[in-house]
C-alpha cells in the first residue's frame, strides 16, 4: 500500500494544549454544562479518526484491512465506533478487546454495535495485526498515569511491531499526557489523531518519536468556550 510517512507534529497554533485535569475537565464541561451527550463527543472523535486513517490509506482506501486495538475505556469506545465507520466506508475492520467496557457506558452501546454488525472481535495478541493494512490504537487515553505492565505492557510492544501505519486515537497509549515521556513503554504513531487541543505532553523533547504527526479532531464543542 503506497504510503509517504510524514513525521513531525502540526498543531493548530490557536488552541492551547492541554493537561490531563483540563483534558477531563473539557469533557465534563460539554457534557454537564453544554449538555452534549458523551455518545455524540465519541462519534465525532472517531469520523476524526477516520478521516485521518483515509489520509494514511491513500490511493488503497477504501479496501484496506485495519486492525483495531480496543481499551475497556472510552478511548476504546472511539475505537469500536471507528469499527463500524469503516464497515460503512467498505474497509474490512476486526477489533481486538482488550477488557470489556463497563456496562451502559458509551464505549459499551459502541461495542454492543460492532457485535450487532459481526464485524469480528478478538482477544490480543493481535494476531490478525500481520494480516493489516493499518493498525489502530484506541488502548488507553489521557486518564493512564501509572506505568504499564504485564499483558497492557506487552500489547503495546505487540502494536509497535506492526510493519504498517499506526493511528493512535488522542495520545499513544503508555505516553504522559503531561509529560510526554513513556509510561515503560509507549506505542509508537505514525499519526496521532488527539481530541479537541493537543496535549501538553506533545511538547516534551523526544515525544514526536511516539506521537508522530499529530492532526487535533474537533469532537462538537468549542475549546474556547472551556471552563476548568
Amino acid at each position: 500500500m503506497p504510503f509517504a510517512a510524514r513525521r513531525g507534529a502540526r498543531y493548530r497554533a490557536a488552541v492551547r494544549a492541554f493537561t490531563r485535569a483540563e483534558a477531563q475537565a473539557f469533557d465534563r464541561f460539554a457534557i454537564e454544562t453544554l449538555g452534549i451527550p458523551g455518545i455524540v463527543l465519541m462519534e465525532n472523535a472517531a469520523l476524526g479518526c477516520t478521516e485521518a486513517l483515509r489520509e494514511l490509506a491513500g490511493t488503497a482506501w477504501p479496501t484496506v484491512r485495519v486492525a483495531i486495538v480496543c481499551g475497556p475505556g472510552s478511548n476504546g469506545g472511539d475505537g469500536y465506533a471507528v469499527a463500524r465507520l469503516l464497515r460503512v466506508a467498505g474497509a474490512e475492520p476486526i477489533v481486538h478487546c482488550f477488557g470489556r467496557p463497563r456496562a451502559g457506558s458509551d464505549a459499551a452501546i459502541n461495542a454492543a454495535i460492532v457485535e450487532a454488525l459481526g464485524i469480528p472481535v478478538a482477544p490480543p495478541p493481535l494476531a490478525s495485526a500481520p494480516m493489516a493494512d493499518l493498525l489502530v490504537d484506541a488502548l488507553f487515553g489521557t486518564g493512564l498515569s501509572t506505568d504499564l505492565d504485564g499483558d497492557s505492557r506487552r500489547i503495546v510492544e505487540r502494536m509497535n511491531e506492526f510493519r504498517g501505519p499506526r493511528l493512535a486515537v488522542d495520545l499513544p497509549s503508555g505516553l504522559d499526557c503531561d509529560r510526554g515521556e513513556p509510561l515503560g513503554a509507549a506505542v509508537r504513531a505514525t499519526v496521532t489523531a488527539t481530541m479537541a487541543a493537543p496535549k501538553a505532553g506533545f511538547a516534551a523533547p523526544g515525544a514526536s518519536a511516539f506521537t508522530g504527526r499529530v492532526v487535533v479532531v474537533p469532537i462538537g464543542a468549542p475549546v474556547d468556550a472551556r471552563r476548568t
